[in-house]
């Protein structure tokens, strides 16, 4: 598996977080998991902000219901959620985009800058919607820059990103796209002169952003694309 510069993945096992008996709804925040509070409540640098040319995009992937999977059937989900590694890796790569990290079936996935990012990351998005047959997705999108670091734990570099657009991706996922079979995605900055090309994967409509609590991410437009 290729990741974001060959750096190692850390997984965690969704076994061993498994939603209560006694629950009876999905948690709507599992990709926020995946986020330090560090990363929560960071505050893009000054050099960020000024940042101009292409920009990178970044993608949230969670799995509707899959708590409750684990607690019904741990072993087929513990053979579906390889399956689904599998295909999250191949498409990402595809799309030139790169694996950051991932918590059970939840995923965060990096597409480099280049004026293509978002189109690269939502046709990544419907890709793996479409692709995967076990489970229903959930996928939020967010394009712009960005701050990085790179931490050194036990011998291993792992890269890890920060800012408005990584926590506003992660709110794109949990709080927008609302629904299994959906992406969610926003820019930081204007992207009218993107939308014909994103709208030729799908139907795309805009988002009342004013109905969701996106918990301190800032974004002025977002949209919605129903997969399946």
């Amino acid at each position: 598996m290729k990741h974001l510069n060959k750096y190692e993945l850390f997984k965690v096992n969704e076994a061993d977080e498994v939603e209560k008996p006694e629950a009876k709804s999905e948690d709507p925040k599992r990709s926020e998991r995946l986020l330090t509070q560090a990363q929560k409540e960071h505050k893009d640098s000054p050099e960020t902000n000024k940042k101009t040319g292409p920009m990178p995009s970044m993608v949230f992937t969670d799995v509707v219901g899959s708590s409750k999977m684990w607690s019904d059937d741990p072993i087929t989900m513990a053979q579906q959620l390889e399956s689904h590694h599998k295909l999250v890796d191949s498409i990402a790569e595809n799309n030139k985009g790169w694996i950051v990290k991932t918590i059970g079936d939840a995923f965060m996935v990096y597409f480099e800058p280049s004026e293509d990012s978002l189109f690269n990351a939502v046709k990544f998005a419907k890709e793996v919607i479409l692709g995967e047959k076990s489970y229903n997705l959930r996928v939020g999108v967010c394009q712009g820059n960005m701050d990085q670091k790179t931490y050194s734990l036990q011998k291993v570099d792992l890269k890890d990103f920060f800012g408005n657009t990584v926590n506003a991706a992660s709110r794109m996922e949990s709080k927008v796209s609302e629904v299994g079979g959906t992406i969610a995605f926003c820019s930081i900055k204007p992207i009218d002169n993107k939308m014909a090309k994103i709208k030729s994967l799908g139907n795309t409509v805009s988002v009342d952003l004013s109905k969701y609590d996106l918990r301190g991410a800032t974004v002025q437009k977002a949209y919605k694309m129903k997969v399946k």
